[in-house]
């Protein structure tokens, strides 16, 4: 495949991605997943026209975990009292 149909190919992935992305931002959906696979894309599309010039390309390995009271604290007062069994 040359460079230019794969230039084309990654774009037409990425517009059926912004695609999805925006409808789970309509519904009110986590989107985590398909952000980090544009960010990819595009990450492959900036390396494809740099020629090996990773600026702004950082893959992360880890996940980051909530501590166990920021998690509790991020419930909110709603989620708080149904997890008591006050309400």
């Amino acid at each position: 495949m040359s460079k230019h149909a794969l230039s084309k190919e990654i774009q037409r992935e990425l517009a059926k991605l912004n695609d999805t992305i925006d409808r789970k931002i309509v519904r009110g959906q986590s989107f985590v997943r398909e952000a980090r696979r544009h960010k990819e894309l595009l990450c492959t599309l900036r390396r494809m026209g740099d020629e090996g010039v990773r600026a702004g390309c950082v893959r992360r390995t880890f996940v980051r975990l909530m501590s166990p009271a920021r998690r509790s604290i991020a419930g909110g007062a709603v989620g708080r009292l149904f997890s008591f069994g006050v309400a």
